[in-house]
Formats: structure tokens, sequence, C-alpha cells
């Protein structure tokens, strides 16, 4: 498993840390993206990482990525792909900080084929599971329930499927990513 261990930096110009969070969203034009291009999961994982470090470390969750989740590779475009996985680290953020263990855990895996998000939060409720994609559902306080059901609509447009994985009792949530069979 690669580990990304954060570290204290030294102080800079606050001006610094905004232009270098702005950066952060330059995938997420598509006028800089004129035709598909190889999306590593390595790159997803470094953007997500990047965006979330400081709200990771403060609610001290721990984002990993196993090997066959960085050497995947997805043909398209970054603006199609990356707010996906932001929507659901995202959530996996709010969902592992509120976990019963001392440490939130937030997995990027690949398993058979299949890109998958899995935190050790308290998971989803089986009457949950019929309706965690439907607009405006949500349990999150504060949250709209847009997020996972405009995700499962612009994957399916892309020829993906995101789903949830059957609830495990003590295990967290665990949303798959899988290519529409043909």
């Amino acid at each position: 498993r690669l580990r990304y261990i954060l570290q204290n930096e030294s102080a800079k110009c606050p001006l610094d840390h905004l232009d270098g969070y702005l950066a952060l969203f330059n995938p997420l034009d598509r006028k800089v993206q004129s035709a598909p291009v190889d999306i590593y999961g390595s790159d997803i994982f470094r953007f997500v990482f990047d965006l979330f470090e400081t709200r990771l470390k403060r609610h001290n969750v721990q984002l990993i990525a196993d090997d066959r989740f960085n050497e995947y590779v997805l043909n398209g475009y970054h603006a199609d792909f990356y707010p996906i996985f932001v929507n659901l680290i995202d959530n996996s953020i709010y969902w592992a900080s509120n976990a019963r263990s001392d440490e939130g855990i937030i997995e990027l895996i690949e398993d058979d084929g299949d890109l998958c998000v899995r935190d050790n939060g308290r998971g989803v409720s089986s009457i949950d599971v019929l309706n965690i994609f439907e607009l405006n559902f949500t349990r999150k306080p504060g949250g709209r329930g847009m997020g996972l059901h405009i995700s499962k609509q612009a994957l399916s447009r892309l020829g993906f499927k995101l789903s949830l994985d059957p609830p495990k009792p003590g295990a967290g949530a665990c949303f798959r990513i899988s290519k529409e069979i043909q």
C-alpha cells in the first residue's frame, strides 16, 4: 500500500497557499484538455490527496491507495472523473472521521477491474441502500443529497456504473466504479 505521511510545512505566504490550492482545479477545466488522455489511479490519488490534505490531517483520517489502484488506467477527461472521486472522498472523510476507531481510513482500491472507495465509517444501513443515489437523499448533516446522484448520472454517460457494495456488519461503506458491459 502506498501511504503518504503528512508533513508539517514551513510557514508560507498565505497567497502562495491559495495559488497552489486554486491550481489544483486546473485539470477540471475541460478547455485545458482537447482530447481524452490516460488517467492513472496514481494521478487521481495525488489530486484528491493534495485537495484534501489539510482536512484529512485535521480529522485524523488516512487516505491510502493500493498498488493496483495506482496502476489502473482510465481513458478520458480529468474534468469527467476527478469530481466523482472528490465527491466520494469528501463523503468518506465525514463518515470515517466519525468512525468508531481512533483513526479514520479511506482506501482507494482496484478490485476485479473496478475502482473502489472504501472507508471505515459506520457504513450504510440496509434501509438507506435503497435511496442512497436518489436526488436530495442524505444522512450527512448539512448535506444536500446531490453528490452521489450526480456522480452516478455522470458516470453513466461515460459508460460506467456507480454502485454501493452490500453492507457488512461493522464495516464502512464501499462505493464501486465499474465499466458498463456493452
